[in-house]
C-alpha cells in the first residue's frame, strides 16, 4: 500500500493519520507539485494528493480515501458504530471541508473583493462554531470530537491547526481564549502517538510559509 502526497499538505496529514491510527503498513511517497510533468501520472484527475494506491487501484481525495480505510481496515473504528453519530461525524466533516477549510485558506492567500479584516472575522466565525455547536457538545468524557478515541473527524480538521502558525503570525488571528474546548482538544490530539509522529516546531511553519504569506 502506497500513500502519495506532498510536503505540508494538510490533506495527505489526514490520510497519513489514520492509516498509523489503523496501524498499517504503508510507503509514503512525497512528490512536489510544482513538476507536474514529472510526478503527473502519480496524481489524482484533479492533478492533487494525496492518492492511495491500494490493491493495483487508485483512490483519491482525503475524505475518500479515509472511508476507504474505515471500510478495508474496520479495526479500530475511526467512525462511530450508529447511524446518528456517522451521520454526525460526516456533517462534520462536511463543514471542515466547505466551511473552514476554505476559510482558512482564502484568508491566508486574499480574495479578490474581500478585505482582510473580512476574510478573519469569517474564520473566526466558523472557529467560533467549532467550538460552540461541535466540542463542547461532547459528553463530560469525551476527549475527542465523537467518541472515546480520535476518528475520521479529529483527524479531518487537525492538520489545519497543526500549521495554525501560518494564520497567527501572518494574519493576526489567533483561537480565542474562550474556546476553551477547541483549546483541550487540540492538547489532547497532540498527546496521540499518531499525532505526535507529523508534528513539527512552530517555529518550523513559520520559517517554511514566511516565504509564501509574509507580507
Amino acid at each position: 500500500m502506497k500513500l502519495i502526497t506532498a510536503e505540508y499538505c494538510p490533506f495527505s496529514l489526514r490520510c497519513v493519520l489514520a492509516l498509523r491510527e489503523k496501524r498499517q503498513k504503508f510507503e509514503l511517497l512525497t512528490v512536489n507539485l510544482a513538476e507536474k510533468t514529472q510526478f503527473g501520472a502519480l496524481l489524482s484527475p484533479y492533478g492533487r494528493v494525496p492518492v492511495l494506491e491500494h490493491n493495483g487501484n487508485s483512490i483519491y481525495e482525503s475524505s475518500v480515501i479515509n472511508e476507504y480505510l474505515e471500510e478495508v481496515f474496520p479495526e479500530p473504528a475511526l467512525l462511530p458504530g450508529d447511524p446518528y453519530n456517522r451521520a454526525a461525524a460526516r456533517f462534520w466533516i462536511d463543514f471542515c471541508n466547505t466551511r473552514f477549510m476554505p476559510a482558512y485558506f482564502n484568508l491566508l492567500k486574499s480574495v479578490p473583493g474581500k478585505t482582510r479584516d473580512a476574510l478573519r472575522a469569517e474564520l473566526l466565525e466558523h472557529l467560533a462554531f467549532i467550538e460552540d455547536q461541535g466540542l463542547s457538545q461532547r459528553a463530560a468524557d469525551q476527549p475527542f470530537w465523537l467518541s472515546g478515541r480520535a476518528g475520521l473527524v479529529d483527524f479531518s480538521f487537525y492538520p489545519f491547526f497543526e500549521r495554525f502558525a501560518d494564520v497567527e503570525v501572518f494574519r493576526n488571528v489567533e483561537i480565542p481564549h474562550r474556546l476553551e474546548n477547541l483549546q483541550k482538544w487540540l492538547k489532547t490530539m497532540r498527546g496521540l502517538p499518531s499525532v505526535q509522529s507529523i508534528m513539527r516546531s512552530r517555529a518550523h511553519y513559520i520559517a517554511y510559509f514566511r516565504t509564501f504569506y509574509a507580507d
